[in-house]
């Protein structure tokens, strides 16, 4: 399985930055494959997109945040994992922001 990294911030020392986040493609594990095309809507219900990858903290291997494919043109869109909630009864992610 090939796993597309995603580089941390490089720190004030010369050190080289630390790898951080691994990006899995739906479909790449179990638990992507639970999410693969899932829709994720707003609060009030209005379409986001569907998910296209997760990415996973390399150190705590929890996931930490949602990739959404592109809708028509617009750039991919990326939530935090503690941002959604899982809607069972209509089997999609719905995203909480407090205003």
């Amino acid at each position: 399985m090939k796993l597309k990294t995603i580089d941390g911030d490089a720190a004030s020392t010369n050190r080289p930055a630390a790898k951080r986040f691994n990006c899995l493609l739906a479909g790449q594990s179990t638990a992507t494959e639970l999410l693969r095309s899932c829709p994720v809507v707003t609060a009030s219900g209005q379409s986001l997109g569907r998910v296209r990858s997760v990415l996973v903290e390399v150190r705590s291997r929890q996931l930490r945040y949602v990739m959404l494919a592109p809708h028509q043109g617009k750039a991919s869109v990326t939530i935090p994992w503690h941002a959604l909630y899982f809607d069972s009864a209509l089997v999609r992610l719905v995203y909480y922001t407090y205003s």
